[in-house]
């Protein structure tokens, strides 16, 4: 089932199709993997909700985060725009590897 697997991996897949290939994404209401070339699995944005805002009252766009998309990151700057009343969509300044839901 789909929660043996998370986003980035490549161990433990169980095939051999004479190159490395990773999950890019997990399908709960179908108990889909998907899986792809390890390009794939960087992205460059992302919409985050249920915000955690401890030292900024109020976000702005334009305003740049540091943000970490899961405990271990170290952090990659961002650019945030509005996406919502609690939501942001965030442009990263390099590709961030593996972004999953409900991380950091």
């Amino acid at each position: 089932g789909i929660t043996h697997y998370t986003v980035g991996q490549r161990k433990g897949l169980g095939l051999s199709l004479g190159h490395p290939v990773f999950v890019l994404e997990i399908r709960p209401d179908t108990n889909e993997v998907v899986i792809g070339e390890n390009e794939d699995v960087f992205t460059k944005e992302l919409v985050c909700d249920r915000l955690n805002r401890m030292a900024v009252e109020e976000f702005r766009d334009g305003d740049r985060f540091l943000a970490k998309v899961r405990y271990g990151h170290r952090g990659t700057f961002c650019r945030v725009e509005k996406a919502g009343e609690d939501s942001l969509h965030c442009i990263f300044e390099e590709p961030v590897r593996a972004v999953t839901p409900g991380q950091a």
